[in-house]
């Protein structure tokens, strides 16, 4: 399990599905969506806190 906390205190965690794709890799699904977005960019992830509004960057390496 992956947890993520805002600076604002928000929290939500993202879970294990029991599913995986061809390569094994398991999915992932987030506990509450109402409290986390995340878009998916060509060289990046965001993740934007849906309380305060505030977006972390994840960059591609």
């Amino acid at each position: 399990m992956l947890s993520f906390e805002c600076e604002c205190g928000n929290k939500t965690r993202l879970y294990a599905t029991g599913d995986c794709d061809e390569q094994g890799r398991e999915y992932i699904e987030i506990e509450d969506d109402e409290r986390l977005s995340v878009i998916i960019g060509d060289k990046s992830m965001l993740l934007r806190c849906s309380f305060c509004g505030y977006t972390y960057r994840l960059e591609q390496y």
